[in-house]
């Protein structure tokens, strides 16, 4: 394998030196081979967490170096050099849910990154719920890790449909185990950030209006046996199961609560739990509650869970934690450079999800270097 090698790295801008970011980063860093390699990793995060606006390479380089080579060798580092984000990752889990402490709540999050063009990775047409339209764009997904900091952003997959032909996904280096529908490749990440952090059975939350394969993924997790509170849309299909042996046919969760009549204005100000079961085959079916709450303006949210027996202000705590983590990632767009991204290859896009994440996580726990 040939070894891309960048350019040494600048001396450090006057005033940018800080031990605090230098120690967060090394640490996570500490299993790149080469000491420039770490540097590089140092001063894109700290490019990250100074440089306002837009992060282009140009803009984060001239933010910590005046050397004119400087933004090359970023690209390099992000796009080319062939750093293992995976490890970086879990010493980033280590460092912001140590030894000891509980992770309380997995968060799966999409993250919708408009492009132009069709040669970036994973490229596609799909609905932005965020602008409200069809949108050229990539889909990322992340998985955030709730503790004692709030959501923080701790893996990441980037979602590669499959109409990408072999030789597209080739130059753009996918690996060949990167395909499936959506909603395994969500159930691939969720796996993987499992496997960082061996031990933590945390329950998983999720918010899967966007998801349009969203029964398959609720199926998987009622089949993994994973603790979950995920909401879901009014057309989600469910059985009413009152009882274990009930052979009510699926409806909408809508259909469902106007099949149970009116609701009392004192349902409306708490959470109303029903017990359902997923739609399919009677065999396959579990208990489930549906948590519904009413809000002010007649509308309501809907969520599923197979914690049936948690205490509802546990759950109420879970129910949060999609709407924050969107709040996260709306963050890391518009102050970290999330959708900055310039290069178009798979490894690049990662290690650039990699570092955004790196800085968010320090600014979370320490907040921004002077």
């Amino acid at each position: 394998m040939t070894v891309l090698h960048e350019p040494a790295p600048p001396t450090l801008a006057e005033g940018a030196q800080g031990p605090c970011l230098r120690s967060f980063v090394e640490a996570v860093f500490d299993h790149l081979p080469r000491a420039d390699q770490r540097k590089w990793a140092e001063l894109h995060v700290r490019a990250l967490l100074r440089t306002p606006g837009k992060k282009s390479l140009r803009r984060l380089a001239e933010s910590v170096s005046d050397s004119p080579t400087a933004s090359q060798a970023l690209h390099q580092f992000v796009n080319a050099s062939p750093w293992d984000w995976t490890a970086a990752r879990r010493n980033l889990l280590r460092r912001v849910v140590p030894t000891g402490e509980a992770v309380t709540a997995w968060t799966l999050a999409p993250a919708f990154i408009p492009k132009r063009g069709e040669y970036s990775a994973g490229v596609h047409r799909r609905f932005d719920p965020v602008l409200g339209r069809l949108s050229n764009c990539q889909l990322g997904l992340v998985v955030l890790a709730t503790g004692e900091h709030g959501p923080l952003p701790v893996d990441w997959s980037l979602y590669i449909p499959r109409t990408w032909t072999r030789a597209r996904r080739s130059k753009v280096r996918v690996p060949d185990e990167v395909r499936g529908p959506l909603w395994s490749q969500a159930a691939d990440l969720l796996r993987r950030t499992a496997s960082l952090s061996p031990g933590r059975c945390a329950p998983v939350t999720a918010d899967l209006s966007w998801l349009p394969d969203r029964e398959a993924f609720l199926g998987h997790l009622t089949r993994s046996e994973l603790p979950f509170v995920v909401e879901v849309p009014g057309t989600m299909r469910v059985v009413h199961a009152p009882s274990p042996s009930a052979g009510s046919p699926p409806l909408t969760v809508r259909e469902l609560l106007t099949e149970q009549g009116n609701v009392t204005a004192e349902e409306r100000q708490r959470v109303l739990t029903l017990p359902v079961s997923p739609s399919g085959p009677p065999s396959g079916r579990v208990r489930l509650r549906l948590l519904v709450q009413h809000r002010r303006d007649d509308s309501a949210q809907y969520w599923l869970t197979n914690l049936v027996d948690r205490p509802l202000p546990d759950l109420g705590a879970l129910m949060r934690q999609p709407s924050l983590a969107a709040g996260v990632v709306n963050t890391l767009h518009e102050d970290f450079g999330l959708r900055d991204f310039e290069g178009r290859s798979f490894p690049g896009w990662h290690h650039h999800t990699t570092l955004v994440s790196v800085a968010f996580a320090y600014s979370r726990l320490y907040g921004r270097p002077t």
